[in-house]
């Protein structure tokens, strides 16, 4: 009669143990969904900020035609609002204080504050803001 006590508490404690075992295999599931989606996220981060650096790069490269005055101060005006919107979307603090930097020397262009003659020295100080953009990102994807 033991014999057979034994035999029924192991038969019914079988559905137990795989039940244990299977909640094992779930957290185990559920660990493995957890480190993905975290590299997951890790990696739409770091293309976010790629993309956000691109767009960066792309406006802070901004040299208008000094020779057309009146162009010169139109698309200084498009460029001051679209730095104004890149910064605005920036994570990062210092490329957005890098666009910030950069938007305040288009706004003199487009507040007709640049004209030809001190066009040479307004774009050698722009440039200098593009490379600090340029580092900024650089910095960002290492």
């Amino acid at each position: 009669m033991r014999a057979r006590t034994r035999i029924v508490a192991a038969v019914l404690a079988l559905p137990l143990l795989s039940g244990l075992a299977a909640c094992g295999e779930i957290q185990e599931a559920q660990q493995g969904l957890q480190d993905a989606n975290q590299q997951i996220q890790g990696a739409q981060q770091t293309m976010d900020t790629a993309q956000a650096c691109l767009r960066a790069i792309n406006a802070a490269n901004f040299v208008p035609n000094f020779a057309d005055p009146q162009k010169a101060q139109a698309d200084a005006q498009a460029k001051v609002a679209e730095l104004q919107q890149l910064a605005d979307q920036t994570a990062d603090d210092t490329l957005r204080q890098n666009l910030l930097d950069v938007q305040e020397s288009v706004q003199q262009v487009a507040d007709g504050g640049v004209d030809i003659e001190a066009s040479a020295e307004w774009t050698s100080a722009q440039l200098d803001k593009y490379q600090a953009v340029t580092t900024t990102c650089s910095r960002l994807a290492g």
